[in-house]
């Protein structure tokens, strides 16, 4: 199973009033590993007009705060893949010497759009191919 893990840098205006990542952050979190993960596996020069994506959905799990001064990272994999749609699951870990640490889970459903034509799409065939390497068991 290919999973791909991105360091995540945390920024001073990620903290809330605790001094800890805020829970609405994490969402971007994810949102750059998927930018990355998609930059890596589909390349830059993919149409994003004609072959993109909607979020349809985020579920999150909170199991322990990060901090400023914490080194983390995001492991991205695939879950379930539809005709049209497909999930995209991420842990979040602490780095702590030679342990990782998770921190959070989640998931996302995304749903392939053509923006050009303003409508559903079936996932793109070259994606499947992909995403088989990056399966979450």
């Amino acid at each position: 199973m290919a999973r791909d893990t991105y360091p995540i840098h945390i920024r001073f205006n990620d903290l809330d009033s605790y001094g800890i990542v805020n829970n609405a952050v994490y969402i971007t979190y994810f949102e750059e590993g998927r930018k990355l993960w998609f930059q890596d596996r589909v390349g830059a020069k993919w149409d994003w007009q004609r072959h993109g994506v909607l979020l349809a959905r985020h579920e999150i799990d909170y199991l322990l705060p990060l901090t400023l001064s914490d080194e983390a990272e995001i492991e991205l994999g695939i879950g379930k893949v539809g005709k049209k749609s497909f999930e995209v699951s991420y842990v979040v870990r602490k780095l702590s010497g030679d342990s990782r640490v998770e921190c959070t889970r989640g998931k996302s459903v995304l749903v392939c759009y053509d923006y050009q034509n303003r409508k559903t799409m079936e996932v793109p065939e070259e994606w499947r191919s992909l995403f088989e390497g990056a399966i979450k068991e």
